[in-house]
């Protein structure tokens, strides 16, 4: 490191790891593309690491393996979920690959680290009789009403992530193909087919309700979903929306966005979709990721199999 860029660091009290830390988020958000809010992950994960290396007294560029294994271990003793250490170790792989590459240190030393065995857990979904009584919840003689009852029809028909939705812009919506382009993790755009109710929901919104609520705003964008202020409804305030709607149906236990997208894929498998294209659907990378759904399709069957066969 140039004697300039250590004086730098020493008037800003900016030490190494964190010089070395920013340009890593700079270069996954640049080069590798990664979203701002994995960005933002990978420096808090970092930043725990730190904040352990600080208590440790070690360098935190220069460490070694065996050293690392008693921060993950540590980790473990600490009680942190399996998924959240080998998530951090995914990260700290990624940084010390990054320095490596930049000529700061010698190989990489979490390299060889062993990734946690995770416990494999269902998503959480609800019966149709559950989904059709949220949806049918609203009171569709007011905007709220019809925004709201649009807004989780949408999760529904498309299986969408919470934050897809929340960015859903009005270019992407084409009512007139039933169809909708979201904008999935690594910015990879698919196209989902809606069903005529949807559609036919949406449209109602669109045309009846959303321009009441951008009243005299002209900086109001074109994002789908509007708050009664006229601001875009943030991944919250959807996630609001779903846990109210959910209680005036009369079901007490946790139902959030996600809900709505196991339940999308689960009922999909179980009337004769294929994984494949369930997969497209949900706009997994890997067919791994929704093979998980294929569990609850087969914990149903066994369920019919036990109430309808002969020997049983």
């Amino acid at each position: 490191m140039s004697s300039e860029l250590k004086n730098t660091q020493q008037d800003r009290g900016i030490s190494e790891f964190e010089t070395a830390r920013d340009r890593f988020i700079s270069s996954i958000v640049a080069v590798q593309n990664k979203s701002e809010k994995t960005a933002q992950s990978y420096r808090s994960d970092l930043d725990v690491y730190y904040e352990w290396t600080k208590r440790s007294k070690l360098d935190p560029i220069r460490v070694e393996y065996r050293q690392l294994r008693r921060y993950l271990a540590e980790q473990s003793a600490a009680q942190y979920a399996r998924s959240t250490i080998a998530r951090r170790l995914a990260c700290l792989r990624t940084f010390f690959r990054y320095l490596d590459q930049e000529g700061l240190i010698e190989g990489n030393p979490a390299q060889l680290l062993q990734t946690p065995k995770l416990e494999k857990s269902l998503p959480g979904t609800l019966s149709e009789k559950e989904i059709s009584s949220i949806l049918d919840v609203h009171d569709l003689s007011t905007n709220e009403g019809l925004r709201d009852s649009a807004l989780l029809e949408l999760l529904y028909a498309s299986g969408g992530r919470v934050s897809e939705i929340a960015h859903l812009r009005l270019a992407d919506l084409k009512l007139d193909q039933g169809i909708a382009r979201v904008q999935g993790k690594g910015g990879r755009d698919r196209y989902v087919p809606l069903h005529q109710l949807a559609v036919d929901k949406l449209d109602t919104y669109l045309e009846r309700v959303r321009p009441t609520l951008v009243g005299s705003k002209v900086t109001v964008g074109d994002t789908v979903f509007l708050s009664a202020r006229g601001n875009a409804l943030s991944a919250d305030a959807i996630r609001r929306i779903v846990k109210k709607s959910a209680k005036l149906a009369g079901i007490s236990r946790p139902v959030t966005p996600h809900s709505f997208r196991h339940s999308f894929a689960t009922d999909l498998l179980n009337n004769g979709a294929d994984l494949r294209s369930v997969q497209e659907l949900l706009g997994h990378a890997n067919l791994s990721t929704t093979q998980v759904y294929t569990h609850l399709s087969s914990r149903r069957l066994q369920k019919v199999h036990q109430q309808a066969h002969p020997r049983n």
